[in-house]
């Protein structure tokens, strides 16, 4: 019985690994600021191209 336990919450925390490390993985492929949680209200411009920054400044 025991051992049955010790699988269970074993596939328990590697499943959560595996589904937080595939949740990473596809956070990164979008970028570093199409992935951001705070993108919509983001003041620095950072990832935005040099071309916008400009036209932002001119404003």
């Amino acid at each position: 019985m025991s051992l049955l336990i010790n699988i269970l919450i074993g596939s328990i925390i590697f499943g959560y690994a595996g589904i937080t490390l595939y949740k990473s993985i596809k956070k990164q492929k979008k970028g570093k600021c199409a992935s951001c949680s705070l993108q919509k209200s983001c003041s620095s411009n950072v990832c935005a191209p040099p071309s916008k920054l400009r036209d932002i400044s001119h404003k």
